[in-house]
């Protein structure tokens, strides 16, 4: 079961990525990891530094997937997104701390909801410029 859910989850993160592209994103890192935690997506539209975790689901008999990035995992997400504006001196550009819903249904059929912003006023956050 467990490597059924990171089968699937892989395959929604590629996804997401096709959607975010198409959208004229521009990728700039997949899987960013470090001593904080991991965001599964830093991509770049306009003028805005956009930090994106993906959440897949086969179904949504459990609720929606964005409900499952509870305080914890925005904390986390929090904390990789400021460790990130850290590292690369990026302190004065806007930035959106996303939720893409990737659900794919049976028959492969595939439906995606990019919820901007979804992550918002973290009291522990300090370096972020909102956009």
């Amino acid at each position: 079961m467990k490597s059924e859910n990171k089968i699937l989850g892989k395959k929604g993160e590629k996804l997401a990525r096709e959607y975010l592209e198409k959208m004229g994103y521009i990728i700039i890192e997949t899987n960013f990891y470090c001593r904080f935690g991991e965001i599964d997506i830093i991509a770049r539209y306009n003028d805005k530094l956009a930090f994106i975790e993906v959440k897949t689901r086969g179904q949504d008999v459990f609720g929606k997937p964005a409900e499952s990035v509870d305080f914890i995992k925005r904390n986390r997400i929090y904390k990789v997104a400021e460790f990130y504006t850290y590292i690369n001196e990026l302190y004065d550009v806007p930035m959106s701390l996303d939720v893409i819903e990737v659900y794919v249904l049976e028959s492969n059929k595939v439906r995606i909801a990019h919820i901007k912003n979804a992550i918002i006023d973290n009291p522990y956050a300090t370096f972020f410029k909102k956009g």
